[in-house]
């Protein structure tokens, strides 16, 4: 078959396959690709068996650009090959324990050529796909190559975490043969065989005896496809070289490799690649086989543990590609121009940070991927947090110690213990290695606009996002009045924009009518509901918002959205949930499992000055929190917050990661906390941002890679008829900054 080539990689021989034998020229660059990929990652590939799913699945995408690249086809064409990590699970759960295991694996993507795709006839083109000599010669897609590559690098994990030696069977057929022998590539040590049993079954044609047409073909096969039948492949397909019947070489060889997954005293992982109808014939074994007809996609696999026990993963452990790639060949940036045309999406405070742009931030060519373990979770932790706020306003009624530590700075317009109105709760959620991180809980509506904004367009490009369509906007309709104004400050002015798309294109319609006023314009206090877009905290220096929070102070009507009830706002809420003095609360009000869960998501947290209730105690020894500052910088992973009554309890402006100070600023920041006693504030163990890869399309010709440090923003209802449920989300990645936050430095973009 020709001369094998030794490529040195990490210290161990990798043997090509003889790629002149394979008759494809891509595939020199790809093994090249691969090599090349193996040298920048030796490390994490030395230990691919011991890394977490996560991880794997992100190693695999990257890999999957390096192979598109390395074939000359452009991520933006290709999209990214992805992993299913729920899959990943799965399959090495399966592989895993004692006894030989069989995968059984359709072969990739088939490419045919002009001639063949350009019949018109669609059982015509399947007829002459699976006739001499195209059956046998077939190319792989360019995505199918990326898929196999990607695919290989998942079954390295596999093989390696579960510690089985592996063998390649594969069929003779090029399009499955050359799966093999890239499978046989990364995974290194493990060999390819081919098989007769495994090869495609061939329509006869006119040279054989007796001779068999396309017409006759078509009138057996009206579909142009063959069922499992085993009479009627033996009636219209070629025999093998050996001279048996092609159903008795399918079935001796597929009962073999059943036979050998029933061997309880091995330890290998025979991976079978071959194709339609050996795959029917492994369920048929099975007693599995309720369709003859039956077809799965490329690269499915029918995992055999013994003669009994099969498992099927469809397209194997690989994710739909479309949800990794844009649906339209628009600019997601054009689209989203298009969707928020006329609106003034931020107005930028700083210079060096103006932009021409109208969407004044990096743009994703695709919505961020979340698993649906991650989904799944994220889920349970808007409805643990909706129910801990709720309770802790409970508790902030009925415990006078809580009352009074949450109302100090306030003024007593704020003191009143009114009634607490909020439409949502959305926590700040940063994707740690070790799962997701809330750091913060805002409800004000800042970024509702431009998640909105997000989700439509990605929605109208063709992803399926977490959000259905008009989910907001039936959410928002239901539960405000039909005649409002949202009011903003001279300090949130830089949303204004957001709030008019709001007022526009979420409140207002079907008889229904929302405006957008500053507060300094505000002149009819006699309107139906006003929302408020503005912090409490200024009516301390801001007369316009004091004049409208003293004129509704005492009234219940007109509605205010959300309610003045500062106690609602403060970072410091999230201490609560490690304060020895209200566990018992909790735990009656929420139940163990969520208070452990909300442990588990929440960072320790302690309220400054109260550190004598902190559960866990101060770290390495430290006595008060001053002591914090004369911490080495490794072991000072903790962020001082003011918490939110004051000009520093927003926009991260009153955030201090104290890892990253000298001792000296430390000390000065700690000391400053300690002694004010107009606000609270808040440390909190640093948790940090796990970093994943996102593309900024840029001018659209090429996709920027972005080693992003991941933010979402949830938005998760308060009300008691939708209670708990997500009514949007975006998502904000940003490089080398702990800060992660919109700007036009970062990219934003919808969830999927």
């Amino acid at each position: 078959m020709g001369r094998e080539q030794d490529t040195l990689v990490s210290g161990s021989i990798i043997n090509l396959p003889p790629l002149v034998d394979l008759h494809d020229p891509r595939l020199p660059g790809a093994f090249k690709g691969w090599t090349d990929f193996s040298l920048n990652h030796a490390r994490q590939l030395s230990g691919i068996g011991i890394m977490k799913p996560r991880q794997v699945v992100d190693l695999a995408q990257e890999f999957s650009g390096t192979i598109s690249k390395a074939i000359g086809v452009g991520i933006e064409r290709s999209g990214l090959a992805s992993i299913s990590e729920d899959k990943l699970v799965q399959l090495t759960n399966i592989v895993s324990g004692t006894g030989n295991r069989v995968i059984f694996m359709r072969h990739g993507e088939q490419s045919p050529p002009e001639w063949i795709s350009s019949l018109a006839n669609p059982a015509l083109q399947k007829i002459r796909m699976m006739r001499d000599l195209f059956n046998r010669q077939d190319f792989l897609t360019n995505n199918g190559l990326i898929d196999v590559f990607v695919t290989a690098l998942a079954l390295l994990h596999v093989q390696t975490s579960t510690g089985k030696r592996t063998r390649i069977y594969s069929s003779e057929n090029i399009r499955a043969k050359k799966t093999a022998y890239i499978i046989s590539t990364v995974i290194s040590g493990s060999t390819v065989s081919t098989l007769e049993g495994l090869n495609c079954v061939t329509y006869k044609d006119e040279v054989d005896q007796p001779p068999v047409t396309e017409e006759d073909l078509l009138t057996d096969l009206p579909l142009g496809t063959m069922p499992w039948s085993p009479q009627l492949v033996d009636k219209l397909c070629k025999r093998p070289k050996s001279g048996m019947s092609q159903s008795e070489a399918i079935i001796n060889t597929i009962g073999g490799l059943v036979e050998y997954a029933d061997r309880k005293n091995g330890n290998k992982l025979a991976i079978v690649v071959t194709h339609n109808q050996q795959v029917a014939e492994v369920l048929r074994e099975a007693g599995k086989l309720e369709d003859s007809a039956v077809r799965f996609p490329e690269l499915t696999m029918l995992i055999a543990q013994n003669k009994n026990d099969l498992f099927v993963l469809e397209k194997g452990v690989l994710s739909e590609r479309s949800s990794r790639q844009p649906k339209t060949e628009r600019s997601m940036r054009k689209v989203l121009e298009v969707f928020g045309d006329g609106y003034e999406w931020y107005k930028i405070r700083r210079a060096e940070y103006q932009t021409e742009q109208k969407i004044p931030f990096r743009v994703s060519p695709f919505p961020l991927d979340l698993s649906p373990q991650e989904t799944q979770e994220l889920l349970r932790i808007g409805r643990d947090i909706v129910e801990f706020i709720d309770a802790a306003d409970e508790l902030y009624r009925t415990d006078g110690d809580l009352k009074k530590l949450l109302d100090r700075g306030k003024p007593d317009l704020l003191k009143t213990g009114r009634l607490a109105h909020y439409l949502f709760v959305r926590p700040d959620v940063i994707i740690t290695q070790e799962g997701f991180s809330v750091c913060e809980i805002e409800t004000s509506p800042f970024g509702l606009a431009l998640a909105e904004l997000l989700n439509r367009a990605y929605r109208f490009a063709g992803f399926e996002t977490l959000i259905p369509d008009d989910m907001l906007t039936k959410f928002m309709r239901e539960h405000t009045p039909d005649r409002g104004n949202l009011v903003y400050s001279q300090h949130t002015a830089s949303y204004s924009g957001q709030l008019q798309f709001l007022a526009d294109k979420v409140l207002s319609g079907n008889d229904r009518r929302w405006s957008v006023e500053q507060a300094g314009s505000v002149l009819d206090m006699t309107s139906p509901a006003l929302y408020r877009a503005f912090y409490q905290h200024e009516c301390l220096d801001d007369p316009a918002v004091d004049n409208i929070m003293q004129f509704y102070a005492g009234r219940q009507t007109p509605e205010v959205i959300p309610s003045f009830t500062p106690h609602m706002e403060e970072k410091a809420l999230l201490a609560l949930i490690w304060d020895k003095r209200w566990e018992e609360f909790f735990v009656k009000q929420l139940g163990i499992s969520s208070v452990e869960h909300l442990r588990k998501v929440i960072p320790p947290t302690w309220i400054v000055g109260q550190e004598r209730f902190f559960l866990p105690g101060l770290p390495d020894g430290v006595e008060s929190t001053e002591g914090l500052a004369l911490l080495f910088k490794s072991k000072r992973n903790f962020v001082l917050k003011q918490s939110g009554f004051g000009s520093g309890g927003s926009w991260a402006e009153g955030v201090s990661f104290l890892q990253e100070k000298s001792v000296v600023k430390a000390q000065e920041l700690l000391h400053n906390a300690v002694e004010d006693s107009s606000s609270l504030y808040v440390i909190q163990e640093f948790r940090k941002a796990e970093e994943r890869r996102m593309f900024d399309e840029g001018d659209g010709s090429l996709l920027t890679e972005m080693s992003a440090r991941i933010r979402l923003t949830p938005y998760f209802s308060m009300v008691e008829r939708n209670y708990g449920q997500l009514i949007a989300i975006k998502a904000t990645g940003c490089e080398k900054t702990n800060y992660i936050h919109a700007s036009t430095g970062s990219i934003n973009t919808a969830v999927a």
